[in-house]
């Protein structure tokens, strides 16, 4: 793909988003699902053995297979993210993360760094504020997780609001890596134009299935807001690239199948993630080459020393910033 053209950093700048098609190689994203299906067999194959679901479902496809076991272990979408998960009191020892050579690749990938690189520099941190999200058909999205962005609705939400107040001047970019085709109809992200030009959050209120997952209600919306939205579709192997302060959703899956994205998220290296208790790495690097981590066994040894750290209490703070939007909880707007 290369680096991006002027005219598209001007459109990603003046729009807070940018739809970029063809980063990813055909090859580059047939090894994620390969992997994934080798993935997806070991875990249901666990839970099937320790009881939690009724059949491994070993004649499904891979989009069915994760579909029916979903359904019986709402837990799987955790057991194949790429991120611990957030909680902040009672962390689970048995936590997992994926970090398999395929998704590492992802991140690295030189098409999508030179993409990035185009918007914040040569000098490019992985943040670790990242995620897998295998929507399911919405009718077949378990009731206990329709509030989960992770299966169910995405709301409407600045990505800025995730992160703890360390970030405030961090220079994140968000790369909406798309797996399948997203659509309109199967629920490709939608955004406000121009919604992150002041540069600053508007009030989201508390996440209803997970406080992590806080969102910006209707109201603030309000309706110019929700005339304005623009559906951003992409094709297999393509991006949309969000600014942080971007105001955007995504719709539902109206279709059969499921629709399967990632979220990777990239800043200058040295600048704070916002999420200190997980690892970030040095993708890219000009000034400081050496600092590469550059195969996913060291990646994955990053994920496993946090998980060490969180469960030994070697790391005392919150994993996420539950504070910053739960004084919202009681507004009327928030209701």
């Amino acid at each position: 793909m290369g680096a991006l053209t002027e005219k598209q950093i001007r459109a990603f700048h003046d729009q807070g988003y940018l739809v970029v098609e063809n980063v990813l190689d055909e090859g580059v994203v047939k090894a994620i699902e390969d992997e994934y299906s080798e993935l997806l067999d070991r875990e249901v194959t666990e839970l099937f053995q320790t009881g939690r679901i009724s059949s491994t479902y070993p004649h499904l496809p891979f989009g069915p297979r994760y579909v029916a076991a979903l359904s019986e272990e709402p837990a799987l979408f955790e057991r194949v993210n790429i991120s611990l998960p957030l909680y902040n009191e009672d962390f689970p020892a048995d936590a997992k993360v994926h970090t398999g050579p395929a998704v590492f690749a992802m991140l690295t990938d030189p098409g999508l760094l030179d993409c990035i690189e185009s918007l914040i520099g040569p000098e490019i941190q992985s943040n670790p504020v990242q995620h897998v999200r295998i929507k399911p058909p919405e009718e077949s999205v378990p009731q206990s997780l329709a509030e989960l962005s992770y299966v169910g609705k995405t709301t409407w939400h600045q990505d800025m609001g995730a992160l703890m107040d360390e970030a405030d001047d961090t220079e994140v970019v968000t790369a909406w890596v798309a797996i399948t085709t997203a659509s309109r109809d199967n629920g490709c992200l939608c955004a406000i134009p121009g919604s992150h030009k002041k540069g600053e959050l508007v009030l989201h209120c508390p996440g209803k299935g997970i406080a992590a997952e806080n969102y910006i209600p209707a109201s603030v919306l309000g309706e110019a807001g929700k005339k304005r939205v623009v559906p951003l579709p992409v094709r297999r192997g393509g991006v949309v690239l969000l600014n942080r302060y971007t105001q955007h959703a995504a719709f539902p899956n109206k279709t059969d199948q499921i629709r399967w994205s990632f979220d990777l998220r990239y800043n200058p290296a040295g600048q704070p993630s916002g999420r200190p208790a997980f690892p970030s790495f040095v993708a890219r690097s000009i000034d400081d080459p050496k600092s590469l981590i550059r195969d996913a066994a060291q990646w994955t040894s990053l994920w496993q020393e946090a998980h060490r750290r969180i469960l030994s209490g070697q790391y005392e703070g919150p994993i996420f910033n539950a504070d910053r939007w739960s004084k919202n909880a009681d507004l009327p707007i928030c209701a």
